[in-house]
């Protein structure tokens, strides 16, 4: 069976995830301190992509509201990214 003819690979390493800074996304990311909720989603432009203090890449997400948000990106676990 053939993919579907739009589907796009999401970045999953820090050097693709740097490519598209300044871009639109959309992502689901795993949660790990909430039993009942095991993922959430974030929206917004690709800030930054870099280690933490343990040395894991982030991919930081700048929100409408003005907030960084900042996700391992072994969390993610399905972003859209959209036209420029």
């Amino acid at each position: 069976m053939h993919p579907p003819r739009n589907a796009a690979s999401s970045p999953t390493t820090a050097e693709e995830w740097s490519g598209h800074l300044g871009r639109k996304i959309s992502i689901r990311y795993k949660l790990h301190d909430d039993p009942s909720h095991g993922f959430s989603e974030a929206i917004g432009v690709v800030q930054s992509v870099r280690p933490n203090a343990a040395g894991v890449s982030e991919l930081g997400i700048l929100t409408r509201r003005g907030e960084t948000k900042y996700v391992p990106l072994e969390d993610v676990l399905a972003a859209k990214l959209f036209p420029l």
